[in-house]
């Protein structure tokens, strides 16, 4: 059942089995733009039999409020709704978190400016610096011309490559994606354009993991490398085959990489500076 809190929509999973309940750090899911905290449920078989799992739909989305059309959107604000998710869900010890796209920037900037509330950082197709992403500072004059339906139909091939979502979930995708407020994507498209974590990246502590899209067309593995430069603990992880639709297109296998970190994490390994690796074989695309 859907809690609320701050007005934010949110649900905790647990699938840990009953003699196990004292394993696994609590996990927390930051869905990006035109999604749904639902865009995670095939993550939930993996991570939720190890972990606690919260996860809630961002401001202007889904079952959480959405601000009027005057709203002055800020990454305070993104940050003080992660922290608030989290701590109505399981109290004040650090949690891990995941984010995905505007999520991750989300994530990230949270774990520099309250790095006592996390336990590690994740970041799916996720951008440092929002004035390198390409295509989103069209959104306000596309919408106008367009509307959000045309502009949500225009994405989905940016999206997700050729076969490589099943058509039910294509379909559900791009229902949920053409419900966005026009004016909720516009807002938090111009703030994460805005947005340039690159300054304060050098004094990042926490783990960290970043799995990457080889073909997005928002987010570049330049973006990557920028990041493994300010912070040599960064793992990254590259999807061959996948856009920027890689938490619906590759879920399970991004669950595992993920589980995979958070068991080094709690587990208190530590880290190669500059991992890289490539998830699977090359998938379908045009």
């Amino acid at each position: 059942m859907a809690k609320t809190a701050r007005g934010l929509s949110y649900t905790v999973t647990d699938l840990r089995p009953a003699w196990g309940r004292q394993r696994g750090r609590p996990v927390v899911f930051h869905h990006g733009v035109g999604a749904s905290a639902k865009i995670f449920d095939e993550w939930l078989p993996v991570i939720a039999a190890q972990h606690p799992v919260a996860r809630f739909d961002m401001r202007g989305f889904g079952g959480s409020v959405v601000p009027p059309p005057t709203h002055q959107w800020s990454m305070g604000e993104l940050i003080a709704d992660l922290l608030e998710v989290a701590e109505a869900a399981f109290g004040e010890a650090p949690v891990h978190v995941i984010g995905e796209s505007i999520g991750g920037t989300v994530a990230l900037a949270a774990g520099l400016e309250h790095p006592a509330h996390f336990a590690s950082i994740a970041m799916s197709n996720a951008a440092i610096n929002g004035g390198h992403i390409d295509y989103a500072p069209g959104w306000r004059t596309e919408i106008e011309r367009i509307g959000i339906k045309g502009w949500s139909d225009r994405l989905m091939d940016m999206r997700f490559a050729p076969g490589a979502v099943a058509p039910e979930a294509l379909e559900w995708f791009a229902a949920v994606q053409e419900k966005s407020p026009a004016h909720v994507v516009v807002g938090l498209g111009e703030l994460l354009i805005g947005t340039d974590l690159t300054p304060k990246l050098g004094k990042f502590k926490l783990p960290l993991l970043l799995m990457m899209p080889d073909r997005s067309p928002f987010v570049s593995l330049t973006q990557a490398s920028a990041l493994t430069e300010l912070v040599s603990h960064t793992e990254v992880a590259v999807f061959p085959g996948a856009r920027h639709g890689l938490p619906l297109s590759h879920a399970n296998a991004a669950a595992t990489t993920l589980l995979a970190f958070l068991a080094r994490v709690d587990g208190g390994r530590a880290f190669p500076p500059r991992v890289k690796r490539t998830i699977g074989q090359e998938g379908p695309d045009t």
